[in-house]
């Protein structure tokens, strides 16, 4: 070291020794700062990766000339853009096509719109038939077909109801019974008997007419033998006396026949008055006779049993006017009818039955153009057929519409062999309409309606995946299909001026035979309206991408500032 030699020294022999060991020094300690190969090696990569980017970056900006690196990514870049836009798009729109997409076999099978060979489409056919018109409705008696027996006279008393055969629900024997509600009856059969003190007058006005006029007509019989020998006056007179006892004959008869008294009755009246023409002292062996000769009639406050039998002249039978079943019962024994206004039975005839339905009013047109053997329904309900129901036909659609429910009252009528349901069950009756003539049937899954239009995608070839968007006219709807007209729809009803400001579709007619789309259709639309709202695509080809660069990617690089010297 400098200082080592400057110091000095008495012994000139010592001084080779300290210059040589100050030399050692030095070089030791000059190893100790020098690097390895390994640690010049991480200096020179970690002054690379810093030096090496900013010097370049430094060196492109003042020069404008691009190194390589950068121009190696700006290229891969660029290539990547190129290819992204060559390359085949998975949903486009079809060129010179209005409203159409072309769809991938990759996406046409992720939607389910293409599986294996065959597309989720469906033909567009001409219906055969319409679904059901379903209307609820109940069941009732015919009117004409229900007879209310009525006490034609009063005061009336009820001596006897008809009794049937029937096992008894505590004996379980086989016993009488009176009649009662659910009875089955035949036309004729006996229902009651009554006596009436009106009627009785009035079979004796009838019996005395015939008496009278029988011996009116004997004392006539006579004068017409000796007229000559009598005035005429007493001639004029006896025939004037045999014309008012046919009168009143025909009288008696038209009032027993207004309350309906049987014929045969009114025969045993005629039979009766021969017997007591024939005999003068035939009414002495009456009940009344006997008593007006101070016989006594009861012994003991009993009747006598050797009274005869008395003439019912009273008597009144109520009988079934047809084949039927009791619906209602109102009399009881021995009872007294003052009202002649009361139902003492109902009988009805089920075999038949009427149905009363309600039909909405949007369904009345459906209703009313059948024509003929079309106006037929049938009837579901508990106890018929589950399967086919009882076959009926409408006869009735109700002018008047219900001004709460919209609804119009149909009627028609059912028959009910082996009387299986009852008046007043529910029913559901279905009418069978015939299709309309200018619509063609589609699934409801080929359907896409958001509210404001019903749109299809049609498939106009089958061998391409190439799907147009249409707006259709829906005419009606169920449950797995609609009807769409078919037939040219008018200009005036294909796009309104408020649809056209919301940029709706004109509607267009679906023909028989065209494919819809039964799988995906959501998706395409929202594709379709997506791609058609963008704006034209921008070129994708590097020329285009040169010709479309800003001015000022074009201008020419800066010049370059010269550096300054050193000074």
């Amino acid at each position: 070291m400098n200082t080592a030699a400057a110091l000095p020294t008495d012994n000139p022999a010592h001084a080779p020794v300290d210059r040589e060991m100050d030399h050692e020094m030095d070089r030791a300690a000059r190893a100790r700062l020098r690097m390895g190969w390994g640690q010049r090696a991480v200096v020179v990569l970690l002054l690379t990766g810093v030096l090496v980017p900013s010097l370049a970056a430094f060196y492109s900006y003042f020069s404008g000339v691009p190194l390589k690196l950068l121009a190696a990514t700006n290229k891969e870049k660029e290539d990547k853009e190129n290819s992204a836009a060559t390359a085949p798009r998975s949903i486009s729109l079809v060129s010179g096509q209005a409203h159409m997409l072309e769809v991938s076999q990759e996406v046409a099978g992720s939607l389910g719109i293409r599986k294996g060979e065959r597309y989720s489409v469906a033909v567009a056919q001409v219906p055969t038939m319409m679904r059901p018109l379903v209307l609820p409705g109940s069941t009732a008696i015919i009117p004409g077909r229900l007879a209310r027996i009525k006490a034609r006279f009063a005061p009336a008393r009820v001596v006897e109801i008809a009794k049937v055969w029937d096992r008894s629900p505590t004996t379980g024997m086989t016993e009488f019974r009176e009649l009662r509600s659910g009875d089955h009856v035949s036309k004729g059969d006996l229902l009651g008997i009554f006596y009436s003190v009106d009627v009785g007058t009035k079979k004796n006005d009838l019996l005395d007419a015939l008496v009278q006029l029988d011996m009116d007509q004997k004392i006539l019989d006579h004068l017409e033998q000796n007229r000559a020998a009598i005035p005429e006056v007493y001639w004029l007179n006896q025939l004037h006396s045999v014309q008012t006892d046919r009168n009143a004959i025909t009288r008696a008869l038209m009032n027993l026949k207004t309350w309906d008294i049987p014929q045969a009755e009114i025969d045993d009246l005629h039979e009766e008055a021969k017997k007591i023409c024939a005999n003068k002292d035939a009414w002495l062996r009456t009940p009344e006779g006997r008593w007006v000769n101070r016989e006594k009639l009861a012994q003991g406050g009993k009747l006598d049993p050797h009274k005869e039998a008395e003439s019912p002249w009273g008597r009144v039978t109520l009988r079934a006017p047809f084949d039927g079943v009791i619906v209602e019962e109102n009399v009881s024994m021995d009872e007294m009818i003052v009202d002649n206004t009361v139902n003492l039975f109902q009988i009805a005839d089920v075999s038949r039955l009427l149905v009363t339905a309600n039909c909405p009013e949007d369904d009345l047109p459906s209703l009313e153009v059948l024509q003929g053997n079309e106006k037929r329904w049938n009837v579901r309900t508990v106890g018929a057929a589950s399967a086919t129901g009882l076959s009926g036909t409408i006869a009735e659609i109700g002018y008047l519409i219900d001004p709460n429910q919209h609804t119009a009252i149909i009627k028609g009528y059912v028959d009910n062999p082996g009387q299986q349901i009852r008046a007043g069950q529910y029913v559901t009756a279905t009418v069978n309409i015939p299709p309309p003539k200018d619509v063609v049937e589609i699934p409801v899954d080929a359907l896409v309606d958001d509210g404001r239009q019903s749109l299809v995608f049609v498939q106009p070839d089958a061998a391409k995946c190439q799907f147009v968007m249409r707006r259709v006219q829906v005419t009606h709807r169920f449950d797995r299909s609609v009807f769409v007209r078919m037939t040219p729809i008018p200009k005036e009803e294909q796009l309104t001026l408020n649809e056209a400001e919301e940029g709706l579709l004109p509607k267009v007619p679906l023909r028989p035979g065209e494919r819809v789309l039964t799988a995906g259709s959501v998706e395409l639309k929202a594709a379709l309206l997506d791609l058609e709202s963008r704006p034209q695509a921008k070129p994708t080809d590097l020329l285009a991408k040169t010709k479309a660069r800003p001015s000022t990617d074009l201008e020419s690089p800066p010049e370059q500032k010269p550096k300054a010297g050193k000074g």
